[in-house]
């Protein structure tokens, strides 16, 4: 069974999923793997991690533009209660990261990653 998208839809859902991703890690105490993998798309992240002890999520990012030697990585930390606004601005509204967002979804929802269909 297809679910169909707009882009404001696909936000709205991808919101309420977040949420869903902060509250299994604070049950846990473990960040998802889609979690992650959403967080490193949005941020183009080199590594994502969930600092325990501060209750915070660290983003590492490569600052520098050119490829010689070891990458010149800044951390970024956000409490893990900011985490769901940080997702809402970094998101991207183009047909690629729009049907990345939709595999996200579909898997959390048990509609399969090949069954979202996105509309204009």
């Amino acid at each position: 069974m297809a679910a169909y998208f707009n882009s404001n839809q696909l936000r709205t859902s991808l919101q309420e999923l977040v949420k869903t991703y902060i509250a299994e890690c604070k049950e846990c105490n473990i960040l998802s793997q889609d979690c992650i993998d959403l967080l490193r798309h949005n941020f183009l992240a080199e590594f994502v991690i969930y600092n325990k002890a501060n209750n915070s999520i660290e983003i590492g990012m490569n600052k520098s533009e050119d490829f010689d030697g070891y990458p010149e990585i800044e951390i970024y930390t956000f409490p893990l209660e900011d985490i769901g606004k940080k997702v809402d601005y970094s998101f991207k509204n183009n047909n690629e990261d729009l049907e990345f967002y939709g595999k996200l979804i579909g898997r959390r929802k048990g509609i399969g990653s090949n069954s979202i269909v996105l509309m204009e």
